[in-house]
């Protein structure tokens, strides 16, 4: 930090120097970040991979059961008490 702003900030108070220090870490989160082409496509593949293993993985849960047949079951079972 350049002296005369070093000076303004240590003559600020508690909060205010904290206040000053949360608006630069912000400042400090908005800045794009550099990342490389080949971290970038390493990402996306990883990425990729953790949706595949998943991808299908529910696909015969409903294999031979009829949707409307299992719900009109489903009512029959449950009690409604008044």
């Amino acid at each position: 930090m350049p002296e005369a702003m070093l000076n303004v900030y240590n003559s600020l108070s508690a909060s205010a120097q904290q206040e000053v220090n949360d608006f630069m870490m912000f400042l400090a989160q908005r800045e794009p970040q550099v990342v490389s082409e080949e971290n970038r496509k390493d990402t996306i593949e990883d990425r990729l991979k953790a949706l595949y293993e998943f991808a299908g993985s529910m696909k015969d849960l409903w294999k031979g059961v009829d949707p409307v047949e299992y719900q009109r079951q489903m009512r029959e079972d449950r009690e409604i008490a008044w």
